[in-house]
């Protein structure tokens, strides 16, 4: 499908995806009418259910990737059953929960906010299923099992320069870093003693890093592991706000990345040796 007809339909489905979700909140009885955000929540959270289905269904008809649109359509299955299938949500004011006399009017959701926590977090779930997107472009260029892309990218071959490479890379984690020290501080994640600009530039150095470390091995080594494995960490990062309690897991994956970059490149010395010893490269293409 041409360029410009590509992002168009997939626009397209992308303002259809949002509508739906957004009837069902309304029909469910949550407020997320746009009366009740400001101009800059409103394009957040509306333009962000858009973007979250427009980006996978864009890449699958531009390059022909399925993955981004099967976890797109595992995702919001999941999150429309939930909020459908019994129990449902419940809505209760703090009085009943407390036994108080008077209504507090503040009002406590049960078994619900699965759409409005997708909503409010879709940017998280957007890198997740981009990264999944290069993941799988990558490996149907690489491995011979699989079919490869009808279209390819102009400016990345396979393997990427290195100067490619440190662009993807840089880009790449840059954009990791931005949406993921927004969710932390989203989620209110912070530290004991008063230092929590520690804490995000910590944290912030550490997201980069998670991301950009895995994409040049990527696009310039061709290990597809560590990058698949940071799709995975990403999606079920975000996936957990769904039901999160105090000990929110984002907390450890923002304030614990040298954990994950640890397993990272274990994964990525695996498949390296694999690969030196003949063992990957009967699957791959040009190794």
């Amino acid at each position: 499908m041409p360029s410009r007809r590509a992002v168009l339909f997939s626009l397209s489905i992308g303002f259809v995806h949002a509508a739906v979700l957004l009837m069902v909140a309304v029909s469910l009885g949550y407020s997320v009418g746009p009366s009740e955000y400001s101009l800059v929540g409103l394009l957040w959270r509306y333009g962000g259910l858009v973007v979250v289905a427009a980006v996978p269904v864009w890449l699958a008809l531009r390059f022909r990737l399925i993955s981004p649109v099967i976890a797109l359509i595992l995702t919001t299955a999941y999150v429309l059953g939930m909020e459908l299938t019994p129990p449902g949500p419940t809505f209760r004011d703090v009085a009943e929960l407390e036994g108080l006399a008077e209504p507090t009017g503040i009002t406590v959701v049960e078994n619900g906010l699965y759409i409005v926590r997708y909503m409010v977090n879709a940017s998280v779930w957007t890198v997740g299923f981009s990264l999944l997107g290069i993941v799988e472009y990558v490996g149907r260029n690489t491995w011979r099992v699989l079919p490869t892309t009808t279209q390819s990218v102009p400016w990345l071959s396979m393997p990427a320069s290195r100067r490619r490479a440190g662009t993807v890379a840089i880009v790449g984690g840059l954009l990791h870093a931005f949406v993921m020290v927004w969710f932390a501080a989203r989620l209110g994640v912070t530290i004991s003693g008063g230092f929590e600009w520690v804490l995000y530039l910590f944290g912030a150095v550490g997201m980069w890093l998670l991301a950009a470390v895995p994409l040049y091995l990527l696009v310039r080594h061709l290990l597809v592991t560590p990058s698949a494995l940071l799709a995975l960490f990403v999606l079920f990062d975000v996936q957990a706000e769904f039901t999160a309690t105090v000990e929110d897991p984002h907390a450890l994956y923002f304030g614990a990345w040298f954990l994950y970059l640890a397993i990272l490149l274990v994964v990525a010395g695996i498949e390296y040796g694999l690969r030196r010893l003949n063992l990957v490269q009967r699957f791959t293409i040009g190794m």
